[in-house]
């Protein structure tokens, strides 16, 4: 990126945060410290009012805006993209307010430019991998984490029975196409991760919080931590007949290891916990060996035994 591009996105920059940070400019542009004194310089010399210094952090005074920006192609392209992403993993509130956004950002687009995205416009697609049913709810979740409103949720938990809750939003993620809400629990006083498509009904209540509580990224890495920790090593033994089958999902439960033997593959995973491999691996039978851990082979054990039980009196009844 040549200087003035660098500078003109440094201002950019400048304007979505209320206070900013040399080092977080630095790291954003790949660029040094001094680099990024200069470039503030270079911009308070071409009047405009950036107010802070080094070791502070910089901020634009209150009042300045920015005139009307052009985009380039491959910025325009990725709004297109990420537009086609947001139809299927948001609410159509969210979708609505996306979609007037981009026809703003294509407004101000050259023709050939927009000319480019009305092909792109037909010839992407995202097809989600399975349906879910988006509630009605981000738009107002959002507000309220933005200002720290207490939420009240009717929520439906894994085994069917309804709990009210009232929360202190944190923050929401998105995974395996589903939306995620964490919070801080007034009723069990402690953090917990809501599945936005359990929750029947939420109110943002005229309430605000003033408690701190931890970083959404910082949660998220604790949670991912935490589960690594409940994870250990596990080695099987996979009989040739059936490694086409676990070379399907080998790399989903955590693949480290790999080594070809006589009649046999014996794989080592990590990252995965014994509960979600066992169930995984029992469907193999007799055509795989568990070499360790213990902790596995006991589990796979009680899970036949589970099996048996169920088809043996299944069995017995028919008979009746």
């Amino acid at each position: 990126m040549n200087k003035f591009d660098r500078v003109i996105s440094i201002l950019i920059l400048l304007q979505t945060k209320k206070i900013i940070t040399a080092s977080n400019i630095a790291e954003r542009f790949e660029i040094s410290l001094r680099t990024v004194y200069r470039d503030i310089n270079t911009l308070k010399n071409s009047g405009i009012p950036i107010i802070g210094d080094p070791g502070i952090g910089y901020s634009i005074m209150e009042g300045y805006r920015l005139p009307p920006v052009m985009f380039n192609e491959g910025e325009a392209l990725s709004l297109l993209t990420a537009e086609k992403f947001m139809a299927n993993i948001t609410d159509n509130e969210t979708q609505q307010h996306y979609s007037a956004a981009m026809t703003k950002i294509k407004a101000v687009l050259r023709s050939s430019e927009k000319e480019a995205l009305d092909i792109l416009d037909d010839s992407i697609a995202i097809t989600p991998y399975k349906f879910e049913e988006h509630k009605p709810y981000l738009q107002e979740l959002f507000k309220s984490i933005a200002g720290r409103q207490l939420i009240q949720i009717s929520y439906s938990k894994a085994d069917g029975t309804a709990s009210e809750r009232t929360i202190e939003p944190i923050g929401c993620y998105h995974q395996a196409n589903n939306w995620y809400l964490v919070a801080f629990c007034q009723l069990k006083n402690d953090y917990r991760t809501f599945k936005m498509n359990r929750i029947q009904k939420l109110i943002s209540l005229d309430k605000t919080f003033s408690r701190s509580h931890i970083n959404l990224q910082d949660y998220l890495e604790n949670q991912t931590n935490s589960k690594q920790k409940e994870s250990q090593v596990v080695e099987v033994l996979f009989d040739y007949s059936i490694v086409e089958h676990a070379d399907r999902r080998k790399y989903y439960f955590g693949l480290i290891e790999e080594e070809r033997q006589e009649n046999a593959v014996r794989m080592k995973f990590w990252g995965s916990p014994i509960e979600l491999m066992a169930r995984w691996l029992i469907p193999f039978t007799n055509k795989v060996t568990i070499l360790q851990p213990q902790a596995l082979q006991d589990r796979i054990q009680e899970l036949s035994k589970e099996l048996y039980e169920h088809y043996h009196l299944s069995a017995v009844v028919n008979e009746k």
